[in-house]
Formats: structure tokens, C-alpha cells, sequence
């Protein structure tokens, strides 16, 4: 099984157990912040370096400062470890003294190694004043490999935002395809039992710790729009019907994924495209000692959400099924899995992974292809050369051009199509089907079965 080699959303050591500041979580619940004192060196260092940039601006104007930002040799940058960067609210980059390359580039879709969206995320803590955040980036000091960092963002005016940071490269964060594919899988099957059950029958078996829905360490939080009151939470019990204002950790940061996604912060991110944040909570594996996780949350509709989160020790170990879909049912939730998939972590990574071999999106002669909606090959992980290629002349033997008529019906939502091609395994013309549906408007996916025995007929039917 491949891993990708990503540092992000990690078990932390006991240094980073919220007692190690000398304050318990419940001490800053009624504030919501942390005066500097009560922040340990790398997090005090952060706000003080920001700070000091702060100053630098109002003294020299934005134009003096951002030619200082971006000088390498300047004062802003402390060898390769410590720097500033800035952006304007729309997301172009203002200032990266080690990537000059980026600075004029507007970077608002930016995605971390996980398919966080980095920039969007810190423009919209940068819109509320500033503070910590989470995050993979490169690092430069080790052959620019992703590793977790530890930012802090903070408001210049209401046109742009600055921010330095420090790498927690000692933290292991190493998430792979099937821990991912598990989490927006385990989440998005939680909200379609929602909407079918009713709210009061899936709050129910939200919270029954020896339920359906919690595997292992792995379980459903819920909470309401209106007042962030808790609706499920089967490992604290004590806690559903509470409102829930949250804390921070000893860096600073939301010590509750509600403080990030609650009271319509999760429209947003859906919005966005994503309902990924990053978060501590205490780990029952570990005695409860809070740990960082990465969390995915939905709307189930107006007036609730639910998610869930997996720690690093769980995404290593985490192996998805690899049973090939045997029926057009299992077909469909296949194909429906992979598309939820790239729209939580991105194109990129989602068609990386659907060309991975080994991941969970091959399973024996089933497998996940993709093309955009011009006809160009995006994934067909058996025939790599192919990727790049325009495939809208492909055609069957009884000259059906399928990915034609494929492309047709995922432009119309999703379906399946009934087609005869050859089958490798035995040379012969076979009755096939796939299931094809629309990723968003740029592009589609599918994966398709042989059926045996069949009439061979070639249709198209639209869902």
C-alpha cells in the first residue's frame, strides 16, 4: 500500500497535552483566549515576530514593508526557519522571501498535502482579527517534504493579512488514501442515514457507543446551528445537550472542532468545497491526551451537522476494503465514494491516488478513471501513456463512441451505461456496465463490471 508521505493531523506527545501550560481547558472556555504568558516559546515567539511586522508596517506603509518581507537577507527572515508572508484577502500572495515565485500569484484554491484549503482557511481567521492554524507546507530544510507547521496570522487592515510560522517537524503525520477515503466515506454515510432515518433516530445511534457508528476509536459528533449545542458525542456523554463555546490548546489553537465549524462556519466550508479542519481532542486511546486531528463535517440540513475525525496512529493503520464491486449497487457506491473524495481533498490528490496501484481506488480489474469534460484523459491507471490524451473517439466494437455517450450522461448528473468491450482476462467481447458521474464542471469519473452473462445490449440510463 502506497503512503503518501504528507505530515499533518498527528498524534502529539504528552508535551502537548493541555495540562502542560499549567491551565486545564475548562479555565479558558469562558475567555476563548490565551494571554501570551500562557503560551509555550514556539506560540509566544510567533505572536511577537507578527507582531514586530505589525509595527514594521504602520511605521514604513505597506509598500516599504512587503519589499522588506520579501527580502531574503532582510530582518524578517531568520535563516530558513522563520519568516513573513502576506496575503490580500482575495488570495493573492503579497510576500514569501523563500518562493518569490508566488508572490503575485493568486492562491485562493491552495491546497495543503491532505486537500486542506490553506488559503481560504487563514484569509478567513485573518477576517476575524487572527490566530493559530494548523497546516502541511514544504519544508525547505528537508528537501521541501510536507511537514506539519504551526502559523499565526494576524489582520494588517481590511485589504490584507501577514503571518509567520514554525515547523513541527518532530510531529509524525502520515495519512494515506485509505484513511482519507474511510473518513469522507464514514462521515458521508452518517449523513445519508440522517436524512433518512429523521434527525431523533440518527441522533440516537449517533450516540450509542456500542453502535454501528462508532468503529474503534472512530465516531460522530454532532452539533445544532443555532446555539452550538452538542447533539452526539458517544465518548462524553455528559457533554450532548450542552452548549459548547470551546477552548484552545497550549498553541493557541481550537481545542473543539466546533469553535472552527460551528454557528455557520461549516456553510462556509462547504461553500468552499470542503468541510476539512484540523483540531485537538483528547485521544481514548491514549488516556485522553489531546491529540491533533483532521476532521470532516457536513450539513445535514439546516439546522444540524455532524463529522468526524481520525488521528495519525488510526490513519496508519487504517486499510480500506479492497473487494471489487460484484453488482451495480456496489458499483454505483464505489464510483459515488471516489467523486465525494475528490471533492473533500481536490483534483490533484484525488487523481494522484486514482493512479495509485496499490490504493483503494483499484481493486483487482476494478478501477476509478476520470477525464474532463473537453475528453481528455485525467486517470486510467492501467494505461498511464493514455493520461493527457484526448479519448473522445474511443470506440467499441459495434462503433459506439463510449466515452462520448459516458461524458453525456455525467454532464447530466450520473448513471449507467451498458456497453460491450473486451475483456483482458479472456480476449472476448463482454457485456459491460459503468457507472459515471459528474466530480463538478470541469470533470467526471466511473468505474465499470463485466456482467457475465447479457444480451450485450448497449444503453445508457441517467439517475
Amino acid at each position: 500500500m502506497k503512503v503518501r508521505s504528507i505530515s499533518v493531523i498527528v498524534f502529539l506527545l504528552a508535551v502537548l497535552s493541555a495540562g502542560a501550560s499549567g491551565l486545564p481547558p475548562t479555565d479558558r472556555e469562558s475567555s476563548g483566549s490565551l494571554n501570551q504568558t500562557d503560551l509555550p516559546e514556539a506560540s509566544r515567539s510567533l505572536v511577537e515576530f507578527a507582531e514586530r511586522a505589525l509595527e514594521y508596517v504602520r511605521e514604513n506603509g505597506k509598500e516599504r514593508a512587503l519589499e522588506e518581507f520579501n527580502n531574503k537577507s532582510g530582518q524578517f527572515v531568520v535563516g530558513d526557519l522563520r519568516y513573513v508572508f502576506a496575503y490580500d484577502f482575495d488570495g493573492t500572495c503579497l510576500a514569501h522571501p523563500l518562493r518569490p515565485e508566488s508572490v503575485g500569484e493568486n492562491l485562493i484554491d491552495l491546497r495543503d498535502a491532505n486537500g486542506f484549503l490553506l488559503v481560504r482557511n487563514l484569509n478567513r481567521l485573518a477576517s476575524q482579527g487572527g490566530g493559530f492554524a494548523y497546516y502541511v507546507r514544504p519544508n525547505p530544510l528537508h528537501q521541501d517534504a510536507p511537514e506539519l507547521k504551526l502559523s499565526y496570522v494576524a489582520r494588517v487592515d481590511e485589504d490584507w493579512w501577514l503571518g509567520t510560522g514554525v515547523w513541527l517537524s518532530e510531529v509524525p503525520a502520515v495519512f494515506s488514501a485509505d484513511a482519507l477515503l474511510d473518513l469522507v466515506s464514514f462521515v458521508d454515510g452518517a449523513v445519508a442515514c440522517a436524512r433518512e432515518r429523521g434527525k431523533e433516530k440518527a441522533l440516537e445511534a449517533f450516540n450509542d457507543r456500542n453502535g454501528s457508528f462508532v468503529d474503534g476509536n472512530q465516531y460522530l459528533f454532532a452539533y445544532d446551528f443555532d446555539e452550538n449545542r452538542v447533539l452526539a458525542h458517544p465518548f462524553q456523554p455528559d457533554l450532548v445537550g450542552k452548549v459548547r463555546r470551546g477552548g484552545l490548546d497550549i498553541y493557541g489553537f481550537a481545542m473543539d472542532p466546533s469553535v472552527e465549524t460551528g454557528l455557520g462556519g461549516i456553510r462556509e466550508a462547504t461553500r468552499d468545497g470542503t468541510g476539512l479542519v484540523y483540531y485537538m481532542y483528547p485521544d481514548p486511546a491514549s488516556d485522553m491526551t489531546p491529540a491533533i486531528k483532521l476532521g470532516y463535517a457536513r450539513a445535514v440540513d439546516d439546522d444540524w451537522w455532524l463529522g468526524s475525525g481520525i488521528y495519525a496512529k488510526e490513519a496508519e493503520e487504517a486499510e480500506s476494503s479492497r473487494e471489487p464491486p460484484a453488482s451495480r449497487e456496489e458499483l454505483a457506491a464505489f464510483v459515488e465514494a471516489a467523486a465525494s473524495y475528490a471533492r473533500v481533498y481536490g483534483r490533484d490528490i484525488a487523481i494522484e491516488d486514482f493512479m495509485d496501484l496499490e490504493g483503494p481506488f483499484v481493486r483487482e480489474e476494478v478501477y476509478i478513471f476520470a477525464a474532463d469534460f473537453n475528453g481528455t484523459s485525467l486517470a486510467l491507471p492501467f494505461l498511464p501513456s493514455a493520461v493527457g490524451t484526448n479519448r473522445l473517439d474511443l470506440q467499441n466494437s459495434e462503433g459506439v463512441y463510449i466515452n462520448r455517450e459516458m461524458r453525456s450522461i455525467a454532464k447530466n448528473g450520473s448513471g449507467f451505461f451498458d456497453y460491450l468491450w473486451t475483456n483482458p482476462l479472456t480476449g472476448e467481447a463482454e457485456p459491460k456496465t459503468s457507472y459515471v458521474t459528474e466530480v463538478d464542471d470541469g470533470w467526471w469519473l466511473g468505474a465499470g463490471i463485466y456482467l457475465g452473462d447479457g444480451d450485450g445490449s448497449t444503453e445508457a440510463s441517467i439517475s
